[in-house]
């Protein structure tokens, strides 16, 4: 429930911090309605001369008007306002229908500058603030000034004595200056405590997020080593008993196989290597391949027996480093897959559409070989699933999912389904731009 009245409020704050403009034109109104009105009435019905009248009538708007860019510009507006203050002080007494005469500086809109003494004591630092003190006790005695004499502009002490009359309204004119002031500066202090208060907590929060970056480099480093100890090491002993038995016989029809086994097992080890690099804290990497790789990844599929065509379109364009990665990941997985699920007679297709936003990658193929082209996978069976094209476990649906995964994480998007006349199609979108990520995968 705290937690909640706790947002509310932040929002509140927020709302109120963006329109200061708007929400200090709504209280210059309801201001105006019940002081300014008022003002005006008195105005309209002295009997004072015209001019004497259109003076006061200005000096009261623009104290009201000065409501309005109080908090965006408190000196400026504390600095009109007491112009127009001074103004009223200095007027000769106005007089109403009944004959009775008083101060224009008695006007009920000159309680508005209150507001505005408190706004730059809250707004300004000490020395501005202590120099709108003097400004307002200066009016105070302008103020006192013309009403120490009350005979003089026909007004009366009523029961009390003169001194004590004189008394009571310095004390309380000066006391109700210094009270504002002196509210505006607590104002102030809080503000810069709550400021400070907020600044800690973000401080707070960037070093746990620091500590969890450390925590998660370390847990980096540690599985860099783990793999390193253990799944290097057996691809290092799969190479080599590999090319041991390769040299054995080097003239035996199994030395093609165990040849192709080194190679495969130099070139995991090489991957295994690039990956290992990028968990070291220290920021190492290997060299990662990208899209300009692709030439000796499509002459060693066509090795294979794939029958493989490549259709590039557009103009093709540098990708950031990430995405560039992703896309030589997702067209070697996708022929990985028509390699070892539509056989090695199958025909594939592989077509690069470079569009204004995005690179499209789009690989179909049409089976063949041991699967005919409807076999598990992409040919058309388990492989394909239904509908959507994800297959629902095995090593194509693992290899999927790695693709969406990383296509996820630079912004793109993976497509996969089986063909009508049969065989297999994925499509896949990497964007140029670093977008926004997703709120889970698709």
């Amino acid at each position: 429930m705290r937690a909640s009245l706790s947002q509310a409020e932040a929002a509140v704050d927020s709302f109120l911090g963006r329109h200061r403009l708007s929400v200090d034109a709504v209280l210059a109104v309801l201001l105006a309605v019940p002081l300014g009105l008022v003002s005006s009435g008195l105005l309209r019905a002295s009997d004072s001369p015209l001019s004497l009248r259109l003076l006061a009538g200005a000096a009261v708007l623009m104290v009201h008007a000065c409501v309005i860019p109080r908090r965006v510009r408190p000196l400026a507006a504390y600095g009109v306002a007491a112009a127009a203050m001074l103004l009223l002080g200095l007027l000769p007494p106005l007089h109403d229908p009944a004959g009775a005469y008083y101060p224009a500086v008695m006007l009920p809109s000159s309680l508005v500058f209150g507001l505005l003494l408190y706004t730059a004591s809250a707004r300004l630092g000490l020395r501005l603030g202590l120099a709108c003190l003097g400004v307002a006790l200066a009016g105070v005695v302008v103020v006192l000034a013309r009403v120490w004499a009350p005979a003089s502009w026909g007004g009366s002490s009523g029961g009390y004595g003169l001194a004590a009359w004189r008394i009571g309204l310095s004390a309380g004119l000066a006391a109700v200056t210094a009270c504002l002031w002196w509210l505006g500066r607590l104002s102030r202090v809080r503000a810069l405590y709550v400021a400070e208060l907020r600044a800690k907590a973000e401080r707070a929060e960037a070093d746990r997020a620091r500590e969890r970056a450390e925590a998660a480099r370390a847990e980096r480093d540690r599985i860099s080593r783990e793999m390193h100890d253990v799944v290097s090491h057996s691809l290092a002993v799969m190479v080599s008993q590999a090319e041991g038995g390769r040299l054995s016989d080097p003239g035996s029809p199994g030395a093609a196989v165990f040849a192709t086994i080194a190679g495969v097992g130099r070139d995991a080890l090489r991957d295994m290597r690039g990956l290992l690099g990028v968990l070291r804290a220290d920021g190492g990497t290997a060299p990662q391949p990208g899209l300009g790789d692709l030439p000796a990844l499509l002459d060693h599929v066509r090795t294979t027996g794939v029958r493989l065509s490549v259709a590039e379109s557009g103009e093709p364009r540098p990708l950031r480093p990430a995405a560039d990665l992703t896309a030589y990941r997702v067209v070697q997985e996708a022929l990985t897959n028509v390699i070892k699920h539509a056989g090695p007679e199958a025909t594939a297709e592989l077509a690069l559409a470079w569009s204004p936003g995005a690179l499209r990658i789009t690989v179909r193929n049409a089976g063949g070989g041991r699967d005919g082209g409807s076999g598990a996978g992409p040919g058309g069976g388990p492989g394909a699933g239904s509908g959507a094209g994800e297959p629902d476990g095995g090593e194509l649906g693992a290899g999927l999912t790695g693709m969406r995964e990383r296509l996820r994480m630079v912004g793109g998007a993976l497509e996969t389904g089986a063909r009508p006349g049969g065989g297999f199609e994925l499509s896949a979108v990497v964007p140029y731009e670093p977008r926004s990520l997703p709120s889970s995968a698709s």
